[in-house]
């Protein structure tokens, strides 16, 4: 049984226990409160941790970045002013995350910041004020992966054309226009805050637009997966489009080299990523939610309890979370966050636990 890594760390909302570490040495993050979202890119994880504030209507919140195989641990951004965290996403040294700034009443104020381990102070990638009730404008959780940064700024339709008219066939709170941005090294970013948004802007492109849903759901390797009216589709990073799959109430989706992953009601399904092929269907349970893809292996949770499934033997391995459980896993290893425990598995353990593990 390998040592489990503990170092300290003086940070507000969370802390580190490890030894002399390495690469193959599973280790574990304790944090103050539950966390509320993760996301990894190699041997990094980013996470949001809330925290409690006099006003409960707006606690603030931290963004941090676990380096488990390098022992740091390092506070990104602490938020005082917005309602709190909704996603959040790594793509390199880049951690990306949205917020809702405004919801007084029926109004909604979102928008998605970035900030970099080298530059930690926030710039905005992108915002809106357009949303009152269903319909309006609202900015997405970003994605990233790699170089690659993404999110989806869309617009809901509504009744009486306030904010945007209701075309025919459509109803009112539908989609009506969607556009997925990117970060980059120039370009305008999109912003509708009427007073301006107070952070200093970022850099952004447009990758691709739809006059209805076009969702980031996951990025990997240079491409983006998005949710439509009528599937999912793939896109380059240009915006280029690679695959169309037409699918019904997808509501997840996993994208690694020439494999994507969907969850649809009752199965997850696999695809080739490039001729858009089925290649698998596995039935699911109620209540479990599509985590991640990589290296052939599929990840879901539900409950506290993160599934491996390997797709070359149908091998399956269970790891325990002390709380409601995300998990992302990456080529250095596994990634689970659940209530205020985060661990990292080595890969190598992981194979081991699959080798171990049941068929299904």
């Amino acid at each position: 049984m390998k040592k489990l890594l503990v170092l300290a760390l003086a940070i507000p909302l969370a802390s580190v226990a490890s030894a002399a570490p390495r690469a193959s040495t599973p280790a574990r993050l304790v944090t103050k409160r539950p966390v509320s979202a993760l996301a990894a890119d190699g041997g990094r994880a980013a996470l949001v941790i809330p925290g409690r504030g006099a006003d409960p209507q707006e606690p603030p919140w931290q963004i941090v970045v676990w380096e488990p195989t390098s022992h740091r641990l390092l506070t990104i951004h602490t938020e005082r002013d917005a309602y709190g965290g909704v996603g959040v996403a790594l793509a390199g040294s880049r951690v990306a995350w949205d917020d809702c700034s405004s919801c007084a009443g029926n109004t909604l104020t979102t928008r998605v910041s970035s900030a970099t381990l080298a530059r930690r102070s926030p710039v905005s990638l992108g915002s809106d004020d357009g949303a009152e009730g269903p319909a309006g404008g609202e900015i997405l959780a970003p994605s990233g992966d790699g170089t690659l940064l993404a999110y989806t700024d869309q617009q809901r339709c509504d009744e009486n054309g306030d904010y945007e008219p209701c075309p025919p066939g459509r109803q009112p709170g539908d989609v009506v226009d969607s556009t997925i941005w990117r970060a980059a090294a120039r370009g305008r970013c999109p912003t509708s805050f009427s007073d301006g948004d107070s952070r200093r802007p970022g850099h952004c492109a447009p990758v691709a637009r739809a006059h209805g849903k076009l969702m980031v759901l996951d990025v990997d390797a240079g491409r983006i997966a998005a949710r439509t009216d009528h599937g999912v589709r793939l896109l380059t990073g240009a915006g280029r489009r690679l695959l169309d799959l037409p699918l019904t109430n997808v509501s997840g989706a996993a994208l690694s080299g020439n494999r994507l992953a969907v969850k649809v009601p009752g199965s997850l399904e696999v695809y080739d990523a490039g001729t858009g092929k089925l290649l698998a269907t596995i039935p699911s349970q109620s209540g479990d939610r599509l985590e991640d893809l990589k290296a052939g292996i599929l990840v879901t949770a539900n409950g506290k309890t993160v599934t491996l499934r390997r797709s070359s033997d149908g091998h399956t391995a269970a790891f325990h979370a002390a709380g409601y459980a995300r998990a992302r896993l990456e080529r250095p290893g596994l990634f689970i966050a659940g209530g205020r425990r985060v661990t990292f598995t080595p890969m190598a353990d992981v194979r081991r636990a699959l080798e171990a593990g049941s068929l299904k």
